[in-house]
């Protein structure tokens, strides 16, 4: 959530209290398939091995906590290699003198900008030198180790993906719909309100369709009446009443020890506990729920059938040094951390495909042998509504957002897996 793109919020008033390595860049013309912008690559693109409907994969998990970038967790680990920080990286401070990044000494930080226009002030045309002049010395600091280690210790037996962008240049609301939907239809700012007030398809429709089961769990629920929700398909009229969103944490457990998984799931983990790592959360309870919920699936039947992602909605205005690459108006954003846990995920891995949370949904598709959400989601292809976009730049209507699971030059994940 952006504290200058939201209203006065509920979360706000709670937590009140209290280079180097350029990335490529794809132009707008790159659902065409062209590519234009800067030409170095952070890593490999395109679409993978897609093995439609031919994995032993029965089980997906999807967990997105809040705001930190890759930089910012793992970006002085040993195993980062060449997605790392480059040495002597610095950001400018504003007055001819540069600033470097510094290990934070607290688990708890104030936030930092992160809103549609600080995060393009970060960006600054690729150019990822805004960082300390727009969010200050909070938006250099950086976590190691000895600060998140169970984080660290996956490194051993699963993949990190090194080139895992957020969707949005902007804030959680639009992310968040990116991981559902493909698509945030326009929205470029955290201003939805009201339950069932989205009509557009996202992934639970294609699930249903096809009968495949699913839930939304969630870590101490929050509705939308209540100020704030990161439980996105609340805001899908289809969906805002549907029990199956409406899960809970003992729910998820319940079902890890049961054998009853759906075949897909989400895990919402919001933010009063708090559980998101969302600033200014100690980070050490989101990592601690995320090593209960990991470590029960683990010690479960239905591990040797499933796969779990762990991801962040955006990078919280948190620096890291790779350009997102740009495939339309509303982005990439910024690189966050992903892991791929999974018995089949590969061993001592950081993978370097390009990924962005629509891989998700490219995954789930892959596994299901679904239609993608871009081939039976039309309503954006021409224009967006310009209420709540930047990108609309005052007009009525917008640029297009088409569902980015029918983009080929982003991965499916199975990249991750050794099948």
């Amino acid at each position: 959530m952006s504290e200058q793109d939201a209203k006065i919020s509920r979360r706000g008033i709670l937590k009140g209290m209290g280079l180097a390595g350029g990335a490529m860049a794809l132009g707008a013309g790159t659902l065409a398939g062209g590519l234009s912008g800067p030409a170095r690559a952070a890593g490999p693109g395109g679409a993978g091995k897609r093995r439609r409907g031919d994995t032993p994969i029965e089980h997906i998990i999807i967990c997105a906590n809040e705001n930190r970038s890759f930089d910012h967790y793992f970006g002085y680990a040993g195993f980062a290699g060449r997605y790392g920080i480059p040495s002597g990286y610095t950001q400018p401070d504003g007055s001819g003198g540069t600033f470097a990044p510094y290990h934070f000494q607290a688990y708890s930080t104030p936030d930092v900008p992160h809103g549609w226009t600080a995060m393009h002030r970060e960006f600054n045309n690729f150019r990822m030198d805004g960082f300390y002049t727009t969010g200050g010395a909070n938006a250099m600091g950086y976590y190691s180790e000895a600060d998140i280690p169970f984080y660290y210790s996956l490194f051993d037996k699963f993949t990190l993906c090194g080139n895992y962008f957020c969707s949005v240049n902007g804030p959680t609301y639009p992310n968040r719909l990116y991981l559902m939907a493909g698509t945030a239809g326009g929205l470029t700012n955290n201003n939805l309100t009201t339950p069932g007030e989205l009509d557009y398809p996202i992934i639970l429709d294609l699930l249903d369709a096809a009968g495949v089961t699913w839930k939304v769990y969630n870590a101490d629920f929050e509705s939308i009446e209540s100020g704030w929700s990161d439980n996105v398909a609340q805001f899908f009229a289809r969906w805002y009443l549907d029990p199956r969103t409406f899960a809970t944490k003992q729910d998820y457990l319940d079902d890890v020890a049961r054998g009853t998984l759906p075949d897909v799931s989400w895990i919402i983990p919001d933010d009063l506990k708090p559980f998101d790592e969302h600033p200014p959360s100690d980070i050490r309870i989101g990592m601690a729920l995320q090593q209960e919920l990991i470590t029960a699936l683990m010690k479960s039947k239905s591990w040797k059938k499933s796969a779990y992602i762990l991801t962040y909605d955006e990078s919280g205005g948190f620096f890291d040094h790779v350009a997102p690459p740009q495939v339309d108006a509303y982005g990439f954003g910024p690189r966050v951390p992903t892991w791929v846990i999974s018995p089949y995920a590969r061993r001592r891995h950081l993978e370097g495909t390009l990924y962005e949370h629509s891989s998700t949904l490219k995954f789930i598709e892959t596994v299901f042998d679904l239609p993608t959400l871009a081939s039976v989601n039309h309503q954006f292809d021409d224009h967006t509504p310009g209420a709540n976009n930047a990108a609309a730049a005052g007009a009525s209507t917008g640029p297009a957002a088409i569902p980015r699971d029918g983009l080929q030059v982003i991965g499916d994940l199975t990249e991750c897996f050794d099948f």
